[in-house]
This record gives C-alpha cells, structure tokens and sequence, in this order.
C-alpha cells in the first residue's frame, strides 16, 4: 500500500518540531512493514535549502520537487493544499497540519480518501478554513494523537477518533547516567520564555541549557541574546536531530509552556531516559507527564515555578522517585511502536479499501 503523510507546513530538515520528528519517525516505520510511504509538505523560500529546490522545480517546469535524502520520498511544494503536479499520488493520504480541509478536499478530487491526523488544534479555532458542520468535513477517519485532543474535536464535531500518540523510537532518545543541566527546549514566548528567564534568575546557582527549535526572527534573536547575556548560569545550544545529545545533559526537563499543547513530544523523549519533568498543566501535558514529573498551573508565579524546580533539584528521594516513575511511564503500552503500527495500519488499510 502507498500511504502520503501530508502536511501544509514545512518538514525537515526546514522545521524541527514535534510534528517534523513525529512524521518522520512513522515514515520510517511504514517502510519498514512494507509500506511505501512519502511525505508531502510546504517548501519554504525562506534558507538556501528552500530556494536551491524551488529553482530545481522551476527548471523541470513542475510545481513539486522530490527529495530522498532522509529515507524515504519528501515532495515539497509551494502550496501543498492546492498544487500537485508531479506528486505520485497514493492509495490514502494522512493529512496532519496546515490547510488540512483545503488539501483533504484536493485528494477527494482525485479520488483518493483522506485521513484526519489530528496533533493540533487547527479545527477549533485556530483557523477558519475549517467547515462548521461534520458533514461538510472531506475526511473518511479521524485521529487523534491524545485523549484531549479526540475530546476537543469530539466536542466540535461530534466525531469521536482513534487515538494515537506520537511515534517514538526510544532508542534515539535513551541515554544513562544524570546529566547536570536543566533544560528548556525551544526559546519563545509560547514556550513559555518570560518564565524561563525568570526561574533562571531566581536560581542562579542552578545550570540552565536553553535550545534551539524554531526559527527566531532578527528581533527576537536580539532580544534572546540581550537577556541571556545576564545570566551566567544559562547556555544557549543550536537546534538538532541528535536529541540524545541534549538528553545526555538534562538532569531536569523544564517545560513552562503557555499554550494548549496537544501532547508535548520532548517530555516523552525525556521519560526514556528516566527524566524527570517540571510542566505546566495545559492541555494534553498531564497525560503525557503523567507520575513522571511535576505539572504546575500555567499561571504560577516564578517563585512558585522555582520552589518545585528547586524540590526536584534538591530532594534525592523527590528526584529519585520521579526518575523512577518517568522509566515506567515511558514503558506503558499506549506508546509501544509496534501497537501504535499496527493500529494505524489498520485505519489506513481500512480506508484505503
């Protein structure tokens, strides 16, 4: 069966997010149970990445551009939702983020059925390209990749889904030993920035490793780069693939975010390796920190941030106690690949049929 992940924002190696890593680990995992799989994705022109294959896709006069490099077939277009010359078209596309009715209704044109992947909330209120009634929704099935996030849009719509959590390969993520570090990954405001700073300048005797994801506009990098310059106890790394690497340092993982995230990627990829997390509480963080760490409410006070990063810093039995469950929760079945696999082919089989 030839499946497309589709999505109308940027993949990698142009966007490193949650949904980016997420795509590309199912990829990888559908081709290995002998699916043939590509994904579809926005090109940006905004690196030289994205210019060098709009220039390819301008000289062989076609609107998509084909790339191999990460193991499987990456289109990449303009407009994702509205231009397909030259995209192998599948036997059932899943459709992810950005523009998904618009590309939904592209593919039913084509004659080809659609599966609603659901890892944001685009459909309530986020964007209005999404219709007000399900009968007008271009989707033959619908998942969702939390409990809160299938109730958010069951709450829309009426339409319940299946749910499946984001796709890990642990072993990417796993390492040993305590790393000495607190870590905040992506430095923007709806990451919760302001409260970063903040509990870094309330312990200054705590090490904070702050990370790269997204990309900053020259505003915001000056201004990241003003207030940091005042906090000795803060390192600031580039973006990567090698998320190991960053884990390898974590000691703590801090996740202050200020927006609704429909699972929060890093603090699975935390748990792997048995770190502990400190998080706000909105929406689907609770499940997935579980007892593996810390969730404050996404108002508190720094002061009240820095007491609980404080207790899991200072407290060996606190510490050793979340350290313990965050291993145990990072091996519970709703986040086991092969299940997760099978339940996906599954959908994807029955659609395509």
């Amino acid at each position: 069966m030839r499946i497309l992940l589709a999505s109308g924002t940027p993949h990698l190696p142009q966007l490193i997010g949650g949904l980016e890593i997420n795509t590309h680990h199912l990829a990888l995992e559908l081709n290995e149970r002998g699916c043939s799989t590509g994904v579809l994705s926005k090109l940006s022109l905004r690196d030289s990445f994205g210019a060098m294959r709009f220039a390819a896709s301008c000289a062989q006069f076609k609107n998509v551009v084909v790339d191999r490099s990460l193991g499987y077939e990456v289109y990449r277009c303009l407009r994702p939702w509205k231009d397909l010359r030259g995209l192998v078209l599948p036997q059932v596309v899943v459709i992810q983020n950005g523009n998904m009715v618009q590309m939904g209704r592209a593919f039913r044109e084509k004659g080809i059925a659609s599966i609603a992947y659901l890892h944001g909330l685009e459909f309530d209120g986020e964007s209005g390209n999404w219709p007000d009634k399900a009968e007008d929704l271009p989707f033959s099935a619908y998942i969702g990749n939390s409990l809160f996030t299938a109730a958010r849009f069951k709450a829309r719509y009426g339409i319940d889904t299946a749910v499946i959590p984001p796709i890990f390969r642990p072993d990417v993520y796993r390492t040993y030993g305590e790393g000495r570090h607190v870590t905040f990954i992506n430095p923007i405001q709806a990451k919760g920035l302001d409260i970063a700073l903040a509990v870094a300048t309330l312990c200054p005797d705590i090490p904070f490793l702050f990370v790269r994801a997204w990309p900053l506009s020259k505003k915001e990098e000056a201004e990241l780069q003003r207030r940091l310059a005042m906090l000795a106890n803060v390192r600031l790394v580039d973006r990567t693939t090698d998320m190991a690497s960053i884990y390898k340092q974590t000691r703590i993982l801090f996740v202050p975010t200020q927006w609704q995230e429909t699972w929060g990627r890093v603090v699975s990829e935390a748990h792997f390796s048995g770190i502990p997390v400190l998080s706000s509480d909105l929406g689907g963080l609770s499940e997935s920190v579980g007892p593996g760490g810390i969730l404050v409410n996404a108002d508190a006070s720094p002061i009240i941030w820095a007491e609980h990063l404080r207790l899991l810093w200072n407290d060996p039995t606190v510490y050793q106690e979340k350290r313990e469950a965050a291993f145990a929760y990072a091996d519970r079945p709703e986040i086991m690949v092969d299940r997760q696999m099978e339940q996906f082919v599954d959908i994807t089989e029955r659609v395509a049929a």
